[in-house]
């Protein structure tokens, strides 16, 4: 193998890793007459077999492509816990490649999802190797993953992704919808914690996520060692993912500590977790229009080039779908300059771009027992403009086209008479023909921060362009179940509790300092990629 193969790919490869646990993985070469060549590296748990017409791809465009089982997965030794061992694991894959006579010493880490962290984990640990990352929705930390900002619970997704990859060598890919076809309301279960008792698994890892908690500390890169990381980076992400806000994070810090900074690249499209690599252009009841296609493979294959080709620092640029206008925003960073828009909310369930005359009080009733559902991205929601368990307030009809890009908040007025409770809070356009489609959101638990009436909530983030003749809403609630982990009101563990009870909640109207959301609206004009 030392001596290179006489075939474009070698399979069922090994290479110890840190501590000498062999960890297999392919090697797709070009051509000998094009050695030496950077290589693409992938490290991955979900199987590498299924990289296998990547890495042709790669090879056919003058790139070695090498794809490694993570410990403990599929045929690589050793036990799999997730988010342990990658940075060793990975330096030692890197030692090999290096050495190879097809190697240039060139590497480029290359992944998405749990795939972009071992990505940033080895671009951390052998800094002088790796010339390039990119990364596609990293999914950096089950800290940073399983739980909102907030602190609170992603319960759907921590269970559907602990039923199908965790606790194992392999995947077990389809018995999330399998289990919760023939259980829907498995999820209803109290405590928390003892759901994997119930889901059709034995998942003895999935208590210690909880456990563990937000505040978790995985092996890295943290804020510091990212701000100092000295390659090249293309950052790719999609509006309905919820790995969104790592992909911003990562373009706005990495590299940032240093001068000159190394060069950058941002691409948002209107896409879930798989990006533009799942088919159609719809998400849900949106349709992006045929802009929403993008080949991601030509992209990144020519921003390597050029970063390869170059010093590697200096160039800045961001490509961002502006849903609604259904285009694509191009320019040398991202957010664009913007300015607050502030939207009051009003006596009568009003929302309106000036503070109300007189304060008002709106109530509800938040039941645990029957919590405010969770729609999935893209689907309408007025199927629950009926429920009495949310307050909202609607404006007019726009007159003219609104354009937000960035990050909302909202200032929120309220109180519960619950210990503790949550407040969720929603953005959302009802269309001309009477669909409702979120457009942000955003959480806190009072848990957290305090019993006090005041919050101050950031929402996810957004490019959108709401036409005349839409609306906006905010929407107040205490809820998103299954998607988080439901507040039991009664200030008691929500994962580790049973007991719950109903609380009366309270959303003030202010003529100064009162609710309202604050939008950074932007003029920028949107160009085709």
């Amino acid at each position: 193998m030392s001596r290179g193969p006489s075939l474009p790919i070698r399979a069922n490869e090994s290479v110890p890793g840190w501590d000498g646990t062999p960890l297999a993985f392919d090697v797709q070469v070009p051509p000998r007459e094009l050695w030496p060549v950077p290589t693409v590296v992938t490290r991955t748990p979900y199987g590498r077999s299924g990289h296998l017409v990547e890495g042709a791809g790669w090879r056919r465009r003058g790139f070695a492509y090498v794809v490694q089982d993570v410990r403990g997965r599929y045929d690589s030794g050793g036990v799999w816990q997730p988010y342990r061992n990658e940075r060793g694991d990975g330096a030692a894959l890197a030692d090999w490649i290096v050495e190879q006579p097809w190697s240039d010493g060139r590497l480029v880490a290359y992944g998405g999802s749990y795939a972009g962290h071992t990505a940033w984990a080895l671009a951390a640990e052998r800094p002088e190797a790796v010339r390039a990352v990119v990364s596609m929705g990293p999914s950096m930390s089950l800290s940073r993953t399983k739980f909102e900002r907030s602190g609170i619970l992603r319960l759907a997704e921590h269970a559907a992704w602990w039923l199908e990859r965790a606790d194992g060598r392999t995947s077990r890919d389809g018995l999330t919808a399998l289990v919760f076809r023939e259980c829907p309301e498995l999820l209803d279960h109290l405590p928390v914690v003892e759901l994997a008792d119930r889901l059709g698994a034995r998942l003895p890892g999935w208590a210690q996520v909880i456990e563990d908690g937000p505040e978790h500390r995985a092996e890295g890169p943290d804020t510091a060692e990212l701000e100092k990381l000295p390659m090249a980076a293309l950052h790719i992400g999609g509006w309905y993912d919820l790995l969104v806000d790592e992909v911003l994070e990562h373009f706005d810090r990495a590299g940032s500590a240093l001068t000159p900074r190394p060069s950058r690249a941002l691409v948002i499209g209107p896409w879930g977790h798989d990006l533009a690599y799942a088919p159609g252009t719809r998400i849900g009841d949106r349709e992006h229009g045929p802009d929403a296609r993008l080949d991601l493979g030509a992209l990144q294959v020519d921003w390597l080039r050029q970063v390869l080709a170059g010093p590697g620092h200096g160039t800045s640029e961001a490509r961002v779908f502006t849903v609604g206008a259904d285009r694509w925003w191009t320019g040398p960073s991202w957010p664009p300059p913007s300015t607050d828009s502030v939207w009051y909310a009003h006596p009568a369930g009003a929302l309106a771009p000036h503070p109300p005359a007189v304060g008002a009080e709106f109530g509800f009733l938040y039941n645990p027992a029957d919590p405010y559902p969770s729609r999935a991205p893209g689907v309408d929601r007025a199927p629950l403009a009926a429920r009495g368990d949310a307050v909202r307030f609607t404006g007019a009809p726009l007159t003219q086209a609104l354009t937000v890009a960035g990050r909302p908040s909202v200032v929120l007025d309220a109180r519960s008479s619950a210990p503790a409770t949550d407040w969720i809070v929603r953005l959302t356009e009802i269309t001309s023909d009477g669909r409702r489609l979120e457009l942000a959101h955003g959480s806190v638990d009072t848990a957290r921060t305090g019993s006090g009436s005041r919050h101050e909530i950031g929402l996810s983030p957004l490019a959108v362009s709401v036409p005349a003749g839409s609306r906006l809403q905010l929407e107040i609630t205490s809820s998103d179940f299954p998607r988080l982990a439901r507040s039991l009101g009664t200030g008691a563990d929500r994962c580790r509790s049973t007991s719950v009870a109903v609380a009366e909640q309270t959303v003030r109207i202010r003529p100064i300092d009162g609710t309202r959301l604050i939008l950074p609206r932007t003029a920028t004009e949107e160009t085709s990629p």
